[in-house]
């Protein structure tokens, strides 16, 4: 018998085999370890016609089994992003939330003015776009002992991401709305994992979105950017864990 389902989201040009290794040292016994898959991305390659948040979620609660087993909602990046949405939508099915390299918040304006350059740029040269993209996810202490788990990520993300995949995934995040007024109303437990070297989600700007939901547990990865689960695979297995555990 399961107790919990620990439900985990991808980020953008990422699949469900982000976590494989994740999954396969996480020992959380009767809990029950769902994979999802974003639309555009690994098992889910059609994208819906309404690029929103809510569409996008519909179609993640479809690929969670239609019982009443409490969920943890885990996402990296814009799995994060999605997930705080989803809870919303499925708010009796949420035993925790987690944001893994993630927020609850909007984008603000600059960065929606550098999703809006990451599309064009993606129109002309989807590949080289991917490459940049990925190389300023790891923190500079990290690239060259990765430089291989590196190379391996950016050309799987060539071989599987469409530029309709990237645009469709930015116009998604753009349009998000902000869920830090729901959260701070919320009785399930609220966790974080940042890492300090993360451009993608500077710890700087957290300030005001961590100061609205007090009540948040936050760890903090030192020498790590954007990919915990590959430059601190340890202290993210740990922290996954003990949500699962609490």
């Amino acid at each position: 018998m399961i107790n919990y389902r620990l439900v985990l989201i991808h980020g953008f040009t990422e699949s469900p085999s982000m976590w494989d290794e994740i999954i396969a040292e996480l020992d959380v016994p009767q809990i029950e370890i769902c994979a999802l898959s974003i639309p555009g991305h690994g098992n889910y390659v059609s994208i819906p016609a309404e690029r929103t948040a809510e569409s996008y979620c519909r179609i993640l609660l479809e690929q969670i089994p239609d019982d009443e087993t409490p969920c943890i909602f885990i996402g990296h990046s814009m799995g994060g992003y999605l997930a705080a949405t989803l809870v919303q939508l499925a708010p009796k099915r949420v035993k925790a939330l987690g944001f893994f390299h993630s927020k609850a918040g909007a984008d603000d304006a600059q960065k929606i003015e550098d999703r809006k350059r990451a599309i064009h740029a993606a129109a002309q040269n989807k590949d080289l776009y991917l490459a940049s993209m990925l190389r300023n996810t790891f923190a500079e202490v990290n690239m060259y002992r990765l430089q291989h788990e590196l190379a391996l990520m950016i050309e799987s993300a060539k071989k599987d991401i469409t530029y309709e995949c990237i645009s469709a995934a930015q116009h998604v995040m753009i349009e998000r709305g902000d869920a830090i007024s729901y959260l701070s109303s919320v009785q399930f437990p609220i966790h974080y994992f940042l890492g300090l070297e993360d451009k993608s989600i500077p710890f700087a700007n957290m300030k005001h979105e961590l100061d609205s939901l007090p009540n948040a547990l936050v760890e903090l990865a030192e020498d790590t950017g954007h990919m915990g689960h590959i430059e601190c695979k340890s202290a993210a297995i740990a922290w996954l864990r003990k949500i699962c555990l609490s």
